[in-house]
């Protein structure tokens, strides 16, 4: 698992600014922290789609879909896609819910944010 997390590293560094987790100083909210840890203990506690569902709900927290959205370009192999809606993720997941890896492909990515995140400066 540890190399299948670093894999993901130095793309997440990266879309944390393009999703805009991250402002434009390099500064984070620390809530996303949270959010991030928040949504592992989600998929361990209810199972992966209703964590992804949860999520997905943007009129509760706009700011929690930016986890989503920065998951989904990870795990659609560095997605160029720039108009991402919240529920895309869990969208993908119901189309290819077949694939046995994809599941771990999420958390991966999930856990490469959450250790990515740690590296900017939180506000």
């Amino acid at each position: 698992m540890k190399k299948r997390i670093e894999k993901y590293l130095p793309d997440a560094i990266a879309i944390i600014s393009e999703v805009e987790i991250a402002n434009d100083s390099g500064e984070v909210d620390s809530k996303f922290n949270g959010y991030f840890s928040s949504f592992g203990a989600a998929i361990v506690l209810s199972g992966l789609k209703p964590a992804l569902a949860f999520y997905s709900n943007t009129k509760k927290a706009k700011e929690r879909s930016k986890i989503l959205k920065a998951v989904y370009k990870l795990v659609v192999e560095r997605s160029e896609e720039q108009d991402i809606e919240a529920a895309e993720l869990l969208n993908y997941y119901i189309a290819h819910e077949n694939d046995k890896m994809l599941k771990y492909k999420i958390l991966d990515a999930a856990t490469a944010l959450k250790l990515a995140v740690r590296t900017y400066k939180f506000i």
